[in-house]
């Protein structure tokens, strides 16, 4: 504890209000498992308010955090371990919650596609997860092409991947850095050795 408070100090995370959107290339990247990791990070560690949303048609968290149901703005959602979760995919919705309500918001996201593109847009902070694996490289490839060169709407993404290999020619082809993911085994119970890169997606 004495090594997370230091940390928090040092980089004078005092904001009240910030939005983190994690999205991924393809189902299945790990968006909610990050997403789970940085909101209960922010909870534990940097004593900040936090909502969850998850920006999905179809709910993977209603069981697990679905049980204290609680009022948040205008909306409702759950309260699961101090953190707030709302579980919509209406983005009317998301964007007023973000404009009125102070506190950081973690925004899993399933999609950039559509409406959901603006929550993205307006995110503090952007985190893209992929797979650089032999049989995924070209996904993330036409994912960049596709959804994020050329735009002018979404800048300052973080990559991640999963896996080490090909990313220095990933960087060369994209005219950035991308990074691997930190593991992470049980988002509920983080470990010290991966405060580091959670505070840096953070910052």
């Amino acid at each position: 504890m004495k090594r997370i408070l230091l940390l928090v100090n040092k980089r004078k995370f005092k904001t009240k209000r910030k939005i983190i959107a994690v999205a991924g290339v393809s189902p299945k990247a790990g968006v909610t498992h990050l997403s789970l990791c940085l909101a209960n990070f922010i909870k534990s560690a940097l004593r900040q308010k936090v909502i969850y949303v998850e920006l999905r048609k179809d709910s993977q968290l209603l069981g697990v955090v679905g049980m204290n149901q609680v009022k948040i703005g205008e909306t409702y959602g759950y309260l699961y371990k101090g953190v707030k979760y709302v579980l919509t995919d209406d983005v009317d919705e998301v964007l007023k919650l973000t404009n009125k309500e102070k506190a950081w918001f973690i925004i899993d996201m399933e999609s950039l596609e559509g409406e959901y593109r603006a929550v993205y847009t307006n995110s503090d902070n952007k985190i893209l997860i992929g797979s650089l694996s032999p049989w995924c490289q070209r996904e993330y490839n036409e994912f960049i092409e596709n959804n994020i060169k050329n735009k002018n709407d979404i800048n300052r993404i973080m990559y991640y991947t999963k896996n080490k290999n090909k990313t220095k020619e990933f960087n060369k082809s994209h005219g950035c850095t991308i990074k691997e993911l930190p593991f992470i085994n049980d988002p509920f119970s983080l470990k010290e050795e991966n405060f580091d890169a959670l505070i840096e997606m953070l910052q």
